[in-house]
């Protein structure tokens, strides 16, 4: 097949969404397809003179060094990485899937392939940062969804969409998380992503909770931005972590939070459970795919940085249930390798799914 996956741009730093792209298009290159990932300077034509000047630039850059399109990830040199001012149908016409990966490309490529039904809309979150209206509406458009966890399909079931609507969890690479330390040799010492839009100052206050409540307590954070300044001096942080330093951060901890209120899935939180971490983190949609209660994480209902706290205490004092959820959760992440996410992913985009294909 010849597939196409319409980024709403492209990003110098890690990225949750783009990453879960670039590791699809590996994947089906590899498995023979003709796989494109098209990266647009907008999703709307230039306005202005200026604007179409800087669309220009950007576009001879970038078409010129491939390798600064996304320097965090190795992206296959299979897979082909056209650079647009702006999508157009005729970038497309050839295409046996064209794959929306946002809600500011779900429009126009509904529009590019209104008469040929070749259109796929991949929703890895409910973007409601964004509006809501704009969003919720591109859910609607004549695309075939494809989630990344049962939240996402309830939403889109409730939204009358459940006919044209497939789930195909993430994939974890594990050969880049696993188990170095093992978890009975572990410090008192949390894990957490530092993010704006992830509940960074309720990690802050979270661990600061915590803290005062067992001083030998150590943490290690990690995210695309500086060292935040109401980060305590205690805490160690690394900015834009390399594989191989995150996954022995993962492994120095003990324990991992996560303290976004809503998830479309959450990355970070089964790299760290594939890497031995016992998880903490809010009730919050996709968290729901690994995250059981009681059994393969503490699972906190109210959000509030309090329960977090408590839930970090509680595993740091018992040994015995937090190498119980460490192993349990070690054992449902297992379950999500991105070669099962990619023969899924084919099957839905080559319209050959059966039920149960593309779930975990």
């Amino acid at each position: 097949m010849r597939i196409v996956f319409v980024l709403p741009g492209r990003s110098p730093k890690p990225v949750g969404g783009f990453k879960v792209v670039y590791e699809y298009a590996n994947l089906l290159a590899a498995r023979d397809h003709e796989v494109s990932v098209m990266h647009p300077w907008s999703c709307r034509p230039p306005s202005s003179l200026r604007t179409r000047l800087e669309a220009r630039l950007w576009v001879e850059r970038l078409r010129r060094q491939r390798g600064s399109i996304a320097p965090w990830f190795e992206i296959d040199r299979r897979v082909a990485l056209p650079v647009v001012a702006y999508p157009r149908t005729a970038d497309l016409s050839e295409a046996d899937a064209i794959v929306a990966t946002a809600w500011q490309t779900a429009s126009w490529v509904a529009e590019a392939t209104r008469e040929t039904g070749k259109g796929f809309y991949l929703i890895q979150h409910y973007e409601t940062w964004d509006r809501v209206e704009d969003v919720t509406a591109t859910w609607r458009l004549p695309l075939h969804k494809i989630v990344i966890s049962r939240w996402l399909e309830e939403l889109a079931i409730e939204m009358g969409e459940g006919s044209r609507t497939s789930r195909v969890p993430n994939g974890l690479d594990f050969d880049q998380f696993g188990v170095d330390l093992p978890p009975e040799e572990r410090p008192p010492r949390v894990g957490a992503l530092l993010s704006p839009y992830k509940g960074r100052e309720e990690v802050i206050s979270a661990l600061s909770i915590a803290r005062a409540r067992i001083p030998k307590l150590g943490a290690a954070t990690f995210g695309t931005g500086a060292r935040p300044p109401d980060l305590p001096d205690w805490v160690e942080h690394i900015c834009l972590p390399s594989p191989v330093a995150l996954r022995g951060l993962y492994n120095s901890c003990s324990v991992f939070v996560q303290a976004s209120r809503t998830e479309g899935w959450g990355l970070p939180a089964t790299e760290s459970m594939a890497c031995g971490c016992a998880l903490v983190t809010y009730e919050n949609g996709g968290s729901r795919e690994y995250a059981i209660d009681g059994r393969t994480a503490m699972v906190v209902s109210q959000h509030a940085p309090e329960r977090l706290a408590d839930a970090i205490v509680d595993l740091i004092g018992n040994r015995e249930l937090r190498l119980a959820l460490s192993r349990r959760g070690r054992d449902r992440v297992a379950a999500f390798t991105w070669p099962r996410a990619a023969v899924a992913m084919e099957r839905v985009l080559a319209g050959t799914e059966a039920d149960g294909d593309a779930r975990a």
